[in-house]
């Protein structure tokens, strides 16, 4: 079975809902910031040179940008 991708292999508009993380390790800020699994989101921005990556919550109007790192270990489904 393939792993599923993390919120750092999407693609720049692409929806997805979170489904784990792939650590168990979290860093609480993930949390609090609402990245939580169930949660649906959209890459809004990818910055160059592994920069920053911002991602929306789909019904929150704020944005919330993310290290490469934490994006990668955040696990998603793509949604249509």
């Amino acid at each position: 079975m393939a792993e599923r991708p993390s919120i750092s292999q999407l693609e720049k508009g692409e929806k997805a809902v979170i489904v784990g993380y792939r650590a168990d390790d979290i860093p609480i800020k993930l949390y609090e910031m609402g990245l939580l699994p169930g949660v649906a989101l959209t890459l809004k921005q990818r910055l160059p040179f592994n920069g920053p990556i911002c991602v929306q919550v789909i019904g929150n109007p704020n944005a919330v940008a993310l290290r490469k790192t934490e994006a990668d270990l955040i696990l998603v489904d793509s949604i249509a």
